[in-house]
């Protein structure tokens, strides 16, 4: 299960439900329900009615959800931290769940990738002409019913004979090229597991011909998921890992390991995770099943932080869901501007002990009084902590002064973690 102080948003929410009013009228409705009417109420029942009202907006009410401050009244923070607690829940629930397709009749293949992207949120990307391949658009006929995004995209792919290329330069997003000759097609060479689609990639047999008890079987899976959620790594408990021969015979795994760590580096939507077997004697022919666990530590969605007046700011603090930002100092060193930050989160999940790199590149910039936009000019490390990092931003004004300025600062809101069960069947030993 996701950690509950962690929950928050993976991705924003799609269409808005049918009877949840347009954006304009529902930020005057979030102000009405959290105003002096609403929250701020004088009666309790008011007060009750007002916070369920603003549960009943739905998650399209979060990003209009005012900021909880210390100068606000202890009850108000209490009851904003509710709501938007309940509302992110919502949102990751929906977030987290594998996608949906459905696609019937003939159509040409760039509708087809249209469509799927349209009901599932995920950004596909042609990189045919890129590796200047002939950027065909076939018709293709298709008969999905409600099936997982990856067994949608595995049907068209092959029916198009493309393949996925999992080292797109966009983030959240996936490619795909022509598959190539001498290629396998996608559908039933894999695992489907929530937003996850495993698939058995090369198997390497090792024997040391100096110690006969030295023998090693490593097989490498690449693992994909929706690029719609952003994980940060990938850590599979070898506890948890098992495997079997074509008798149902257990195949020893080497766990010696602990845990495999698997960092996702980049922009891709995949990496490689090499699974360490004891090699079975020669006459198993094949590896039946490999089950295992794994858990996706993920982004959540992205929060911007404003701070006015930050040549003034000193230790002010903002929370936005389960991230606390706060501007420590604003100091002049010779030409340019140290901008001092501490960023804390209720539950990091292990994102800011030894995968903390993503948090470097969260933007940061300031506004002049004229909207005009400037952009750090680096950052150092002042504090790494398990749940919390300091960072001291360098601006360079070209003479000017931070006087009614206001930064900007944006960070994923929290960090979770999604558990995928898996099992990987007929693997041909070498």
């Amino acid at each position: 299960m996701i950690s509950a102080v962690a929950l928050v948003c993976v991705m924003a929410v799609g269409q808005v439900s049918e009877g949840v009013p347009a954006a304009d009228s529902l930020v005057a409705k979030v102000r009405s329900l959290v105003g002096k009417q609403g929250l701020g109420n004088e009666e309790m029942a008011k007060r009750d009615e007002a916070e369920k009202a603003l549960v009943a907006l739905g998650p399209e009410a979060l990003a209009h959800l005012p900021t909880v401050t210390p100068r606000m009244p202890a009850e108000d923070q209490v009851r904003l931290k509710r709501v938007r607690k309940v509302l992110e829940d919502a949102v990751v629930a929906t977030a987290t769940k594998p996608s949906a397709v459905t696609l019937t009749g003939e159509m040409p293949l760039s509708k087809a990738i249209a469509e799927i992207s349209k009901q599932t949120g995920n950004k596909l990307v042609d990189y045919r002409e890129r590796f200047n391949q002939e950027g065909a658009d076939p018709k293709i006929k298709l008969d999905l019913k409600g099936v997982s995004f990856w067994q949608a995209l595995d049907t068209v792919l092959d029916a198009a004979e493309l393949t996925v290329y999992n080292y797109d330069e966009d983030r959240n997003a996936l490619a795909f090229t022509s598959r190539g000759d001498a290629a396998r097609t996608r559908l039933g060479n894999a695992s489907y597991s929530g937003l996850f689609r495993l698939e058995p990639a090369r198997i390497e047999a090792t024997r040391d011909l100096k110690a006969s008890s030295m023998h090693a079987l490593r097989l490498t899976v690449d693992a994909v998921w929706e690029p719609r959620v952003t994980p940060i790594v990938l850590e599979v408990p070898l506890a948890d890992v098992s495997a079997k021969d074509e008798q149902g015979k257990a195949i020893d795994i080497d766990r010696s390991e602990g845990t495999l760590e698997i960092p996702v580096e980049g922009s891709g939507s995949g990496v490689e995770i090499d699974f360490p077997l004891s090699a079975p004697a020669r006459s198993v022919k094949s590896i039946a099943s490999l089950k295992g666990k794994l858990m996706a530590v993920a982004l959540g969605k992205v929060e911007t932080f404003e701070f006015a007046d930050i040549d003034k700011a000193r230790d002010v603090r903002l929370e936005r869901g389960g991230v606390i930002v706060v501007v420590e100092s604003c100091r002049k060193n010779g030409d340019v501007y140290d901008i001092n930050l501490r960023v804390r989160f209720d539950q990091a999940a292990n994102a800011l002990e030894s995968h903390r790199a993503w948090i470097y590149d969260n933007e940061c910039f300031l506004l002049d009084g004229k909207e005009r936009r400037f952009e750090n000019a680096g950052l150092e490390a002042t504090l790494l902590g398990v749940n919390e990092v300091g960072v001291s931003y360098k601006f360079n004004l070209e003479g000017g002064t931070p006087a009614k300025a206001k930064l900007v600062y944006k960070t994923p809101a929290a960090i979770i973690r999604i558990p995928v069960e898996f099992e990987i069947k007929g693997v041909d030993l070498p």
